[in-house]
């Protein structure tokens, strides 16, 4: 179909009923006349899938098409979308998400007004219901949530788009390539992101175009975290070494690892004793992130001396580990 100018492309995998929200929500979409869309959907064939993209598909004028690809994982399916997709633009969504009837029009908007090949959108995070407790930002951010800006602005070195809320000209990949597979799980858009700003290209934050991330109860537990963090950290360790080489990110560890030990450990200790829950997730947040950029940053200095099998092994980094509850540490939801 010539005519569509946008692609919205999701990965899906195991979460039916987030996908048949995800679609309700994408379906009424406001453009205003402005450009016409599709959806596409990869994903990896889970029981239900196929069948809800057929639903939405027959009872829609926007077009809806459903790719399988099995295997190979978030970042696979990243790349398999934007080959698949029909629009200039590839808007990037996720199965987890809901979008505002403006979504998608703001992202354009912007990227018009602004002559921008990349754009961000703003995501909130949408807790489970009942939920009471009041996580503090570093935690709001490790569960997806993105800056809070209330003005149209580029981004910065520090803080650009995530995957799950940005549209992209199809052009930047073709000048910077597709999303680097051997990210696997996390960090594929950071990296993104990197080498979209070292080619020259300004990415800018379209805070109306508003999107919620569905948060179930099983990533408030400490196991997520701690994943999530360890991620953060060695993906964080592995841009640097891209960007800015071996040296400054030894350096990096280096002083992360005297200021956990000086600072964020003591610190951490004095919130057990007398601070709340969300304080020491907190704290530990830190040290967890510092030592995933620290195990990175020896991997990738010596890997035969620094393999780290058990830690690849308890903390997979090729595929989302559902964590039992058994398995979750300390359980400081209240739900």
């Amino acid at each position: 179909m010539t005519d569509v100018e946008v692609t919205i492309a999701i990965c899906s995998h195991n979460r039916t009923e987030g996908l048949r929200e995800c679609l309700n929500s994408l379906m009424n979409q406001e453009t205003n006349g402005l450009f016409r869309f599709e959806i596409l959907v990869v994903h990896t064939g889970s029981p239900g899938t196929s069948e809800v993209i057929e639903e939405f598909s027959r009872a829609s004028d926007i077009p809806v098409r459903g790719i399988l690809q099995k295997h190979g994982g978030p970042v696979v399916a990243r790349n398999r979308g934007i080959d698949e997709a029909r629009g200039k633009w590839i808007a990037l969504f996720d199965d987890d998400q809901v979008a505002e009837p403006q979504w998608i029009r703001e992202l354009w908007l912007v990227a018009r007004d602004k002559n921008s090949k990349s754009v961000g959108g703003l995501l909130h995070l949408r807790l489970p219901e009942g939920c009471r407790r009041t996580l503090t930002k570093r935690c709001r951010r490790m569960l997806g949530e993105t800056v809070m800006w209330d003005s149209v602005q580029p981004y910065t070195r520090q803080e650009g788009p995530g995957s799950g809320n940005q549209m992209i000209h199809r052009s930047v990949f073709k000048q910077v390539g597709m999303y680097d597979q051997s990210f696997s799980l996390r960090g594929y858009d950071t990296d993104m992101y990197r080498r979209i700003r070292m080619a020259g290209i300004e990415s800018w934050f379209a805070p109306k175009a508003v999107g919620y991330h569905v948060i179930p109860a099983d990533r408030l537990r400490d196991g997520f975290f701690k994943e999530t963090s360890l991620h953060n950290g060695w993906s964080f360790a592995r841009r640097d070494r891209l960007e800015k080489g071996i040296v400054f990110i030894s350096l990096t560890a280096a002083m992360r690892t005297i200021q956990a030990i000086v600072i964020n450990v003591p610190r951490l200790c004095w919130q057990i004793g007398t601070g709340s829950q969300e304080q020491i997730l907190e704290g530990r947040i830190g040290l967890w992130r510092a030592e995933g950029y620290l195990r990175s940053t020896l991997y990738n200095i010596a890997p035969s001396l620094f393999r780290q099998s058990k830690f690849f092994k308890q903390y997979e980094f090729r595929a989302e580990k559902r964590f039992p509850p058994t398995n979750l540490g300390t359980d400081i939801a209240t739900i």
